[in-house]
């Protein structure tokens, strides 16, 4: 009886202990005077990058400081004629989606043209994000779908969620799933394009924690605990390549979060 007493006591301390959020780390807030629509962040070359809304512009941040604007409406390599998404490729290097030119356009940190790739067989591009094999998932709004495609091929390898998706606003690579926001929910599929989960709200995970956008907070589902308490309401709430991103109407924050054991 002794024995099995020691024993039970012996793998109860052997538990792993949960891993909760504790507090945020900042790595940048910024006041605009424009309103934010994403936000991109290049850990190599510590460099922020801001789509604004409806101007077709993106400006480029470093060290707190606005240092470019590129794009403007135009068909010149450097503009755009509906700039609709942005992200980063694996490089850390700016990816553009016009829309109407359905091209992707790549940029340097400083926001010098490096290339561009075509997108002539999809109807209506409007999301995107990439893989660090280079794949690229494309939401085509007028197909209702999202299809799968090689960044150096034309080639479309395959599509999916034309049943479930109505009207995506965001659309974002989580590790081995997409976590699409679409309206007032959020759909998870893997990057293989099958349905994981739908969820009422709009979520992001970060270390398989679950956090949910609120109007004045994000909060971490299983602790209840707020964050990034703010007077103004939050617009846009992203956790991507292990950073998170909060937009309001003139205001970008930009950090991680700090997780203790309990």
């Amino acid at each position: 009886m002794i024995f099995i007493i020691v024993l039970s006591c012996s793998i109860i301390s052997e538990q792993p202990r949960k891993i909760y959020p504790s507090q945020l780390n900042i790595i940048q807030k910024l006041i605009l005077d424009f309103t934010p629509q994403k936000c991109c962040y290049s850990e190599s070359s510590q460099t922020i990058f801001i789509m604004e809304k409806e101007t077709n512009e993106i400006h480029i941040f470093k060290d707190g400081k606005q240092i470019n604007i590129i794009g403007g409406l135009g068909f010149e390599r450097n503009n755009f004629s509906k700039l609709a998404d942005i992200t980063l490729s694996p490089d850390g290097s700016l990816l553009a989606l016009d829309s109407f030119q359905k091209t992707v356009k790549k940029f340097d940190s400083t926001g010098k043209w490096i290339a561009e790739l075509s997108l002539e067989n999809i109807s209506e591009p409007s999301l995107f994000d990439i893989s660090i094999d280079e794949t690229l998932y494309i939401f085509d709004d007028n197909s209702c779908e999202i299809f799968i495609s090689n960044n150096f091929n034309e080639d479309n390898l395959y599509s999916f969620g034309k049943f479930y998706l109505t009207n995506p606003s965001q659309l974002i690579l989580a590790k081995n799933n997409l976590i699409i926001l679409d309206e007032d929910k959020t759909l998870i599929f893997d990057t293989f394009g099958q349905f994981v989960e739908e969820l009422s709200g709009n979520f992001q995970f970060d270390r398989l924690q679950k956090y949910e956008l609120k109007k004045y907070f994000i909060e971490h589902q299983e602790s209840g605990k707020k964050f990034a308490i703010s007077s103004n309401p939050w617009k846009i709430f992203m956790i991507q390549n292990n950073y998170c991103f909060l937009l309001s109407d003139n205001e970008v924050w930009i950090f991680s979060f700090v997780y203790e054991k309990l």
